[in-house]
This record gives structure tokens, sequence and C-alpha cells, in this order.
């Protein structure tokens, strides 16, 4: 069967899911410690084993998930179905993750439960929406450019969260638990929707580059040929390594970003600016990347962000600055996140093909869901890397600054994710290796050895 070339309005809209998803989740991301503690009135010991509890099982269905996705292959299509099946579920129970039911030990269970339960299966759309950018065609120009419309629906959904996220607890709940219920089923059926429009826009494509429930047997893949797709895989480890270390460093910079304004230039009330404008820069960063890396591929472009990040970082460490400054230093700095965040899945998406080509099995399903793992492992390490810095400052809560706690929180904001990144850096360099070149070299092979079978 001849490939057809996607609808510009696929292209256009590929990133749409995103927008809803981040619309959706952000809610967890900024605001479930405080809805467990505040407004579920959880006692602190049962508020941290609720934490650890769900981050590690956070961290662990990254792999389940793809092992489910790859190993799944339902009528509306290997991928696509996801989009359809989902959604609903994941909403259903991340509503449960924000509700105030029974005694607080009841409460804890259920919100547990719709952590987990939620957050498995979100990880299997994700992880098939994700694998669509390389399933629904093997142009790199278009899964680019997919790529980076994804990055800036992506950016839009954190943007417009931003915006209506307290505005809309403090209104439907009135200082109450069910604001934050109310407001998930508000966003979850944003999110639905989102995911059923490019579900219904891609019916022709449902079926590209998979198989049609054939049942062949190069079609199933065991466990150990999933996790040995990693193994083989240098440009995969390498991507995942630099997406650990470019997000690691981002965490560290939003967590200290309290007690940078609070303790080293005097002006939390900035904060907000500071923190709308990074998703704004972000918005930006994607927007730009697609005819960028069209032009000098996608490792260099990847290579060349990460670089103005680590120098503007290196900038506000060494230089003396006032809030407006650093902010402004930090704007153009960021534009070396964007960036990255919208090649993402094109990246992963040549991975795919690096696989297939080594190994001449396609484990598009389990390696496009492992886009979030380095976003877990950060998300877990930050903590502890957040605690060091404070604690080698010396720092007491509401304490007076000082000297020593003003070089220790602009070092913990500024040196340590510079150093972060040029390491996560240096594993995209020496083993990301994939270019445009030989992409379409090991296309044309697997192509090649795919018209031989038949």
């Amino acid at each position: 069967m001849m490939e057809k070339r996607l609808k510009k309005s696929i292209i256009n809209l590929y990133g749409l899911p995103s927008f809803g998803f981040q619309l959706f989740v952000n809610m967890e991301v900024f605001y479930f410690a405080a809805f467990l503690t505040d407004f579920a009135k959880l006692p602190m010991a049962l508020v941290g084993i609720v934490l650890m509890v769900t981050s590690v099982f956070d961290i662990l269905w990254v792999p389940t998930s793809g092992v489910i996705l790859e190993k799944s292959n339902m009528r509306w299509g290997k991928y696509r179905s996801w989009l359809l099946v989902g959604p609903p579920f994941a909403a259903l129970f991340f509503i449960l993750q924000f509700s105030k039911i029974g005694s607080p030990a009841i409460n804890a269970i259920i919100i547990i439960i719709g952590f987990l339960v939620s957050h498995l299966i979100w990880n299997i759309f994700y992880g098939g929406h994700i694998a669509l950018n390389s399933s629904m065609t093997t142009v790199r120009e278009e899964r680019i450019a997919m790529a980076s419309n994804r990055g800036m629906f992506n950016s839009l959904g954190a943007i417009g969260f931003s915006l209506i996220g307290m505005p809309l607890i403090l209104t439907l709940g009135k200082g109450t638990a069910m604001g934050y219920t109310l407001t998930v089923v508000i966003t979850g059926a944003v999110m639905i929707a989102a995911y059923y429009a490019l579900f219904f826009m891609t019916k022709d494509y449902a079926f590209h580059g998979t198989a049609v429930s054939s049942g062949k047997t190069e079609d199933k893949m065991s466990i150990g040929d999933m996790l040995k797709q990693i193994i083989v895989n240098p440009p995969l480890i390498g991507l995942m390594l630099g997406e650990l270390g470019r997000y690691l460093g981002r965490f560290v910079i939003f967590g200290l970003a309290f007690y940078y304004f609070k303790y080293v230039v005097n002006n939390l009330a900035v904060i907000t600016i500071f923190m709308t404008g990074l998703n704004v820069v972000c918005f930006f960063g994607a927007a730009i990347t697609n005819p960028i890396a069209k032009k000098i591929g996608e490792r260099n472009t990847y290579i060349l962000s990460l670089l103005i990040f680590i120098i503007g970082l290196l900038a506000v460490w060494a230089l003396p600055m006032s809030y407006i400054s650093f902010m402004v230093i930090m704007f153009i700095a960021y534009l070396g996140y964007g960036m990255p965040d919208a090649l993402g899945v094109a990246m992963y998406s040549a991975t795919v093909d690096y696989g297939e080509w080594k190994t001449g099995k396609n484990a598009r399903g389990f390696i496009m869901s492992l886009i979030s793992f380095p976003i877990k492992a950060a998300i877990l390490v930050r903590s502890v890397v957040i605690t060091a810095v404070l604690a080698g400052a010396g720092y007491v809560a509401n304490m007076n600054p000082s000297i020593e706690l003003a070089n220790g929180i602009k070092n913990g904001i500024a040196l340590v994710p510079a150093v972060i990144m040029l390491i996560g850096l240096l594993f995209i360099i020496f083993l990301y290796k994939i270019t445009p070149q030989n992409l379409t070299k090991m296309q044309k092979e697997i192509a090649a050895r795919k018209a031989q079978q038949v």
C-alpha cells in the first residue's frame, strides 16, 4: 500500500491533544501537594505516604504502559485506538485523585487508586499519540512539523492553565476541595474533546506503519525484545539521558525560583510574571524550531539550543543582576529549553527507525512511551537536588537574607542546572548520532527488507 502524504490539517492540529493534556495534568503539577494538605486535610504522615507511593508507581508505569501499548492492537488502529478509549477513563479516575471522600485513611486510599489508574491509562494514550508521529509518516519534514506543532500546543496548554486554573478552583469551590474536583471535571472534558478531535481526523491513517490485527509472528514482541531495543540503541539511551538533564535542570530552576526572588532579589511579587514568561518563551521556541531543524537537522538544533540555555545560566551565575536583568537573560536562555521541547517527538521517532534498522523489529509504541521516563525520573531527583542546595546554603524558613544564602541560592538556580544540562548535552553529542542523511539511508534499507519479505 502506498503511503499517503498527511493532510495539512493533521500536521497543524497533531499537537491539539497536548493542549488538552497540559490543561488537564497541570492541576497535579502545581496543586497536588496543596490539595492533600489544605483541602483533603490529610495528616502529614499520610501525605508523605501518598506522595511516596504515587511517585514510585509514576516511574514504574512508564515501561509498563509501553509494553501494554506495544502488545495491544484494537480495531481503530494500534496507536490511534487509545485516543478514543483512554481519555474518558483517565479523566474519571483523575477526578478521584482530587476528591474528598470519607475518613483521612479512606480518602488517601481513594486518592492513591485514582492516581495509579489514571496515570497508567494516560501513559498509554499519551504514548499512542506520540507514536502516531512516526507511524503515520516516514517523511522527516512532516515529523518535525508535527513535533514542533506539539511543542507549541504544549506551551499553550501550560499558559492556559496558569491563567484559568486558580480562578476556576476559587470560583467553583469557594475555598473548599470541591473547587479542585470540579476544575478537574472541566479540564478533563476539554482534554477528552482534544483527543477525540485528532482521533476522527486521522481515520485514513490509522494503520500506517502497523499491522491491522494480522497476528503475524513478527508483530508480536516479547518484553525481553522490547527491553533489548533500549540496550542496542545508543541514540535512544543518549536522548533519554540528555532529556533527563534538560528536565532536571528546568525543575531545579522552577523549584528554586521562589527562594531566588524572595532572598536574592527581594521581589517575590514578580515570580508570576517570571513563570508565565517562561511558558510564553517556550511557545516561541517551539514556533521557530520547525524551520531551523529542517535546515540544520534535529541533532544540531538540539545541541545549539542547550548551549544557548547553558550559556545564559552561566551568565546569570557569574554576573550581578537585578530581577529585571535576571528575567531578561533567563527568557532569552529559555529559548534553549523550548526548542528541544519541540524536537523530542521527532528525535524519538528517529530512534524507532534506528531500532528497527538494527534489529529488524519495530517497537514503536514501547520506545515512544519512554518519552515521559526522563520527566518522571527528573521529578523524583529534583527534590534531592533542591534540598541539598538549600541545606548547603544554610537555609532556614523566613531567615534574614545573607550573602552566603544569596550565593548558595544563585549557585542552585544557575550553576547547578548548567552543570546538569552540560552532562546531558554530552550524552547527546556522543550517543545520538542520527542525522537526516543516515536516517534516510536507514529508512530505505528497512523498506527494501520489507519489500523482499513481501
